[in-house]
């Protein structure tokens, strides 16, 4: 196991365990049961994305209403669109409130896709889903750099303006008490944007900067 992902992976757990969120824990441990390859760097644990999100969502945590249920849909918002868990498995597990939350960030379940623009209301309408994709989101912006084709890049940072920065500004208006995390989770987003637009653009421009100038 890669010792910088281990390290983070317990820290995440003990700061769990002193919060007494313990069905977080439970959910950290069979979303952990899944996830078990590689990302698409080929380096890094798969369960690391998860682990990272939490992290970020530590530092929200004061302004949740549902801390420990948004932390378990964290860590079991791909089990079902990535491993066919059925809704009533987690259901069974942990409850109604996280069941619904992880439903609604399922995009595509056993090939059935759902439209996006149903996804994304369902999840604006729900305290936990939508701290736990806003989240997720960014997380996807900063290690998509160097993995993703350039074309790649530019269609998932089309998509964040389109559906979750609306997302998260009805989020914001449907749980107020949650205002200071959906700022925070908006700001991290739109300052990954403009980094990532400036990086596409300083490519673009590379070759011409570099091409030699005339010889003597």
């Amino acid at each position: 196991m890669d010792d910088k992902f281990a390290k983070r992976e317990i820290s995440l757990r003990y700061w769990l365990q002193g919060k007494g969120f313990h069905m977080a824990l439970e959910a950290m441990d069979f979303a952990k049961g899944f996830h078990t390859g590689l990302r698409r760097d080929g380096v890094t644990p798969e369960f690391d994305h998860q682990v990272s999100i939490g992290h970020y969502v530590r530092t929200l945590e004061s302004s949740l209403i549902f801390a420990e249920q948004t932390f378990a849909t964290i860590f079991l918002h791909d089990v079902r669109e990535d491993f066919d868990v059925p809704d009533a498995e987690i259901r069974n597990r942990f409850g109604d409130r996280v069941a619904d939350a992880v439903d609604a960030m399922t995009k595509t379940f056993r090939g059935v896709k759902r439209p996006a623009a149903e996804v994304f209301q369902r999840i604006g309408d729900d305290p936990r889903a939508s701290v736990a994709k806003g989240a997720d989101r960014g997380h996807n912006h900063r290690s998509m750099v160097g993995v993703f084709s350039l074309e790649k890049q530019v269609e998932y940072l089309a998509e964040t303006k389109e559906f979750f920065l609306p997302m998260l500004k009805r989020a914001r208006r449907a749980f107020p008490r949650q205002e200071p995390a959906y700022e925070n989770i908006k700001h991290v987003l739109t300052g990954e944007i403009e980094l990532i637009e400036a990086i596409h653009a300083a490519m673009r421009a590379e070759p011409a900067d570099a091409a030699p100038g005339p010889t003597p």
